[in-house]
């Protein structure tokens, strides 16, 4: 079977890691009985230098043609901040309705030096899920700015948030039947709506262990116990998601370590690596070319349906890891490699 894969290199160090990306992938289809086609389009900082436009309508109509995007980190320092994201990536997510931000989060073997917590917190693994919506609350782009005031609009709808909760849901039963809720229910207006809509759910599906936690709270606990005895499954709206996903980046390492899937069930989803664009280490070959292999494992699991390929590149990115491997962001003051040498291991182990 075929399938179309939209290329969007990005800014900065993107081109370095999405090239390793598409490597990845070609790799690791060979022995699945699957083909793929690369499709570059142009998105980004530097494509709004060029053109005046972050998303040009040609990239737009390219994209509309794919099964799924590898997207790289975008920004530039010499554009105005909030130019990229808000007509860039929001509107990437936005016009392809990928309504789930997945975030997987994994301490890795051999990365326990990396973490800034401490060894007896970590020994029993880290590696839950966060499932952040991704298409309303106060990323909705709804608001305003004057000299004077200024105004962003938290809006939830039924629609909304019973979409990602069954998402969620699915994916706890798939897991380990444990499901946790952040919300600001005691404050805010919309997260008691959101609480509300998830208990009723939560009532629906006895078999899943649901509980609810205030987003303060959560980020406390986290860090006192990260193992999966407490967290698997963790959902939660669209500004509290993208806050905990990073703090729990820091757990397991670095951003460095981090993928995530843009998703529409059914319809055309996105990956990419949670870090920046990083212009003062661009080209320089020491940025971390995980997040976005993991992200490509990400593609072959949630949009191409590949779990066992998926498998596949994330053994081999333990076994690269496994060799002491080791970019700057997760050297721990320890020997390093360059984002090339990391890359090539985990090809070499597919």
């Amino acid at each position: 079977m075929a399938y179309r894969i939209g290329v969007l290199e990005g800014d900065g160090v993107g081109p370095e890691v999405i090239s390793w990306g598409v490597s990845i992938l070609e790799a690791a289809v060979r022995r699945g009985g699957i083909e793929l086609e690369f499709v570059k389009a142009s998105v980004g900082g530097t494509t709004f230098l060029e053109t005046g436009k972050v998303l040009p309508d040609e990239s737009l109509q390219t994209l509309r043609g794919c099964q799924a995007i590898l997207k790289g980190p975008m920004g530039r320092p010499d554009i105005e901040a909030g130019v990229v994201e808000r007509d860039g990536i929001l509107a990437l997510r936005q016009h392809f309705g990928q309504y789930v931000n997945l975030r997987p989060v994994k301490l890795f073997r051999g990365l326990e030096a990396a973490s800034p917590l401490k060894d007896e917190l970590l020994k029993r693994g880290v590696d839950f899920v966060i499932v952040r919506e991704n298409s309303e609350g106060l990323y909705s782009r709804m608001g305003g700015i004057t000299e004077t005031s200024a105004t962003d609009i938290n809006l939830f709808s039924e629609r909304g948030v019973r979409r990602i909760l069954e998402f969620a849901f699915q994916l706890a039963q798939k897991r380990s039947n444990h499901l946790v809720s952040v919300d600001k229910a005691n404050v805010l207006s919309a997260s008691l709506f959101w609480r509300r809509k998830f208990e009723a759910m939560a009532e629906a599906h006895p078999q899943v262990k649901c509980s609810s936690q205030l987003v303060d709270s959560f980020c406390l606990l986290v860090l006192q116990d990260p193992s999966p005895r407490k967290w698997d499954v963790v959902v939660t709206d669209n500004m509290f998601g993208d806050i905990i996903a990073d703090e729990a980046a820091a757990i397991v390492g670095s951003l460095g370590m981090s993928p995530s899937a843009n998703i529409n069930p059914g319809g055309i989803s996105m990956v990419e690596p949670v870090h920046g664009s990083a212009p003062d280490i661009a080209g320089k070959g020491v940025v971390n070319p995980l997040a976005t292999i993991l992200s490509c494992a990400l593609l072959l699991r949630h949009c191409l349906e590949r779990d066992d390929l998926a498998g596949d590149v994330e053994h081999a990115v333990q076994r690269a890891l496994d060799e002491g491997l080791r970019t700057p962001d997760i050297a721990a003051g320890g020997p390093t490699c360059t984002t090339d040498e990391l890359a090539a291991a985990v090809l070499r182990h597919l």
